[in-house]
């Protein structure tokens, strides 16, 4: 888990709560772990996002989320990593636009196999999604 700021960790955690009003909550059931809580897991692993079919217990799509802070070989050797090669579900990882290049160069450098959404907030403060 990344060690960030309280405003960084504050947008983090509203980046998730807002993710999930942008997602299939048709289809899918979505379980958060936003901060340092462990509402959901997948073994010793808590991914920001877990996505399941509605009604079963097979887990589909995790959605990682990170900060400007929190991209860097740190954090994508002890957690990308381990997320894309331990859970077997489609791996997300939900970064600042203005990141994305960066987060793309680690994961490459890594052989990180990932899907990229990006975040942006725009000038009244709302947070637009792209997913890749």
């Amino acid at each position: 888990m990344a060690n960030r700021n309280p405003y960084t960790q504050s947008l983090h955690d509203r980046v998730i709560n807002e993710a999930v009003k942008h997602l299939n909550q048709t289809d899918f059931d979505i379980y958060t772990n936003p901060g340092s809580l462990k509402n959901a897991g997948i073994g010793d692993k808590y991914p920001d996002i877990i996505m399941t079919e509605k009604g079963k217990t097979t887990v589909k799509f995790i959605i990682e989320v990170e900060t400007v802070d929190s991209i860097n070989i740190t954090e994508a050797t002890d957690q990308w990593k381990k997320y894309s090669r331990e859970i077997s579900a489609t791996f997300y990882l939900m970064v600042p636009s203005e990141r994305k290049n960066l987060a793309q160069q680690f994961c490459n450098q890594l052989g990180i196999n990932v899907r990229f959404a990006t975040f942006q907030i725009d000038r009244l403060n709302n947070i637009n999604f792209n997913f890749e």
